[in-house]
């Protein structure tokens, strides 16, 4: 957290001292939490973001494929986007153009192409983000989990597409919720915990030591729930026990007899400010009117 001189939270730290080099052939994983600073590493290596402190050195074009839709304009046509992100990826016209009928088949948009993006469904637009982003071999490959787009034979083939990609990427860094994708297809494992490096090494034993980890505060976060939840209890039970006792001293505000017209026979004098004492002497007053 960093904090104000009031003392107060201004802004939050996702990733201190992270260090690691990546060489042709690696596929690294990325293993972490929610919030333990996986996306933000890997829109740092995408150029997305710019480190404060430190350089990210790569020798090469990238593909990040962190949000597919990123770049996109809507107002231009899908064959423009594909010229635009074709540009914004490195790639010259000339290598955008040996590709351009290859986005075009995959995308399965057809006639749709020479129309404007804003136009298109979501699904539509995610095929056409997906064939271009996939359609150029990337010398370091940066993905946040898996990604597939479309029905269910859509899926299939951008997943059979996809698996190609990963394939012919010199590097690949993936992050992923999936253990089996991730020992599938990786080969080494950084485990981010809080934005800072808490191991790195072999994918197996690395993910041997995160899912021991993950359990062992799954169960401390369940005690802290049951904790929680029997404190919870026991305070609700004491807020009706004292509503009760409130209650009873009201009713014993007035003496026996006095709410059907009699004097008591205790001497106690009624508490003339509760509220059925109030009701009762109104009722009085508008009988003795009558």
């Amino acid at each position: 957290m960093l904090r104000g001189p009031d003392g107060r939270v201004i802004g939050v730290r996702a990733l201190q001292g992270i260090s690691f080099t990546a060489e042709a052939g690696d596929r690294l994983a990325l293993l972490g939490e929610n919030g333990s600073g996986k996306t933000t590493l890997l829109q740092v290596l995408a150029g997305i973001y710019a480190p404060d402190d430190g350089v990210v050195e790569i020798d090469g074009r990238t593909t990040a494929l962190v949000n597919i839709n990123l770049g996109m304009n809507a107002e231009a046509t899908g064959h423009r986007n594909i010229t635009l992100r074709g540009l914004a990826s490195g790639r010259t016209r000339d290598e955008i153009e040996d590709k351009r009928a290859e986005i075009a088949a995959f995308s399965e948009l057809g006639d749709f192409l020479d129309l404007p993006v804003e136009t298109y469904s979501a699904g539509m637009r995610m095929r056409l983000s997906f064939a271009i982003a996939t359609a150029f071999e990337p010398d370091v490959l940066i993905l946040d989990e898996w990604l597939s787009a479309g029905d269910a034979a859509f899926r299939k083939k951008a997943t059979e597409r996809m698996r190609r990609f990963v394939d012919k990427a010199g590097i690949l860094v993936l992050a992923s919720h999936s253990p089996s994708l991730l020992s599938d297809t990786c080969k080494r494992a950084l485990w981010l915990d809080q934005g800072r490096v808490r191991a790195e090494g072999p994918v197996g034993d690395i993910l041997k030591e995160y899912n021991a980890e993950m359990e062992r505060r799954q169960v401390s976060r369940d005690e802290r729930a049951q904790t929680e939840i029997a404190a919870a209890q026991a305070a609700r039970a004491a807020m009706q026990a004292e509503a009760e006792e409130r209650a009873a001293r009201k009713g014993r505000g007035l003496k026996p007899g006095y709410a059907d017209g009699g004097t008591g026979g205790t001497g106690a004098e009624p508490d003339l400010d509760n509220p059925l004492a109030r009701l009762i002497r109104r009722i009085i007053s508008f009988l003795s009117g009558r």
